[in-house]
């Protein structure tokens, strides 16, 4: 059965760079299905005015989503992915949620152009309030980022790790995109302070039981900087990590190490829920 990815496009240039990351898939075709996803917000009326057609408005914007599908689609049906173009009127980062989960999807795969500052680093506010909905991982691509070589045939991943049973789940998730991802180099990075050996001990002993070999990497500084010139360092092809952690800010669905993480890294960044 194949992988269902939901590509939540828009018109931006990161959402066509998303796009280009699974055009680029060189693993079999059949392990995949690409639903390409538009959601086109309905107006607002804050003032009385003349009457307008509701079915009007939705259709034009129906028609509008198709425009903004059309690049996305037309790059992934060259590659011979064969997308399914779906357009829906609603709130955006609700809809993609909502569409992953009703879906079964493996993954959500999004662009992000890194508007919404939030603490000092910024995500786009879609993209941030998909993360934080999705019961599914999101990908998120920035417009500048390197993407990946041979996804669905071999990539090299870094996953980071802090002990916390949401960074574990990274490796978890991981498991469970072996039939599409292709092989996995894992890398697994520690950033201190602690001990290495107990941070990754419960990661380590998931892909004991998968018989997948890793490295163990270590670092002292701020993490999410230290992740990301590992990244660099080390040729990575993706990051993959949980979004909570045990740095998570107070209250946030999303752990700011997470967040900050995607908005430096080199690579695509996966956030697990």
């Amino acid at each position: 059965m194949p992988a269902t990815i939901i590509a939540a496009v828009d018109n931006s240039p990161a959402s066509l760079r998303a796009a280009r990351l699974l055009a680029g898939y060189q693993g079999e075709r059949r392990r995949l299905a690409v639903i390409a996803l538009n959601v086109q917000s309905r107006p607002f009326t804050l003032w009385p005015g003349p009457a307008i057609d509701p079915g009007a408005v939705d259709a034009a914007l129906l028609r509008e989503g198709e425009l903004q599908l059309e690049p996305a689609c037309a790059l992934l049906a060259e590659a011979g992915l064969e997308p399914q173009a779906v357009v829906r009127l609603s709130i955006p980062a609700e809809a993609i949620a909502e569409e992953a989960t009703r879906r079964g999807a493996a993954a959500i795969v999004m662009g992000t152009r890194g508007h919404g500052a939030l603490g000092g680093f910024a995500l786009g506010s879609v993209a941030l309030r998909v993360a934080h909905r999705a019961q599914v991982p999101t990908l998120l691509v920035q417009p500048d980022m390197l993407l990946p070589r041979a996804l669905g045939r071999s990539v090299r991943v870094l996953v980071p790790l802090d002990g916390s049973a949401h960074a574990t789940r990274a490796v978890s998730q991981l498991l469970s995109w072996g039939a599409w991802i292709g092989e996995m180099q894992l890398d697994l990075v520690h950033v201190g302070p602690g001990p290495s050996e107990q941070a990754t001990r419960d990661a380590r002993a998931l892909l004991y039981i998968a018989r997948l070999a890793h490295r163990i990497h270590e670092a002292v500084g701020e993490p999410a900087a230290q992740i990301a010139r590992l990244a660099r360092e080390l040729g990575s092809d993706l990051i993959v990590m949980g979004t909570r952690g045990l740095g998570a800010v107070h209250h946030a669905l999303v752990g700011s190490v997470a967040l900050k993480v995607a908005h430096a890294s080199p690579v695509p960044v996966a956030l697990v829920p």
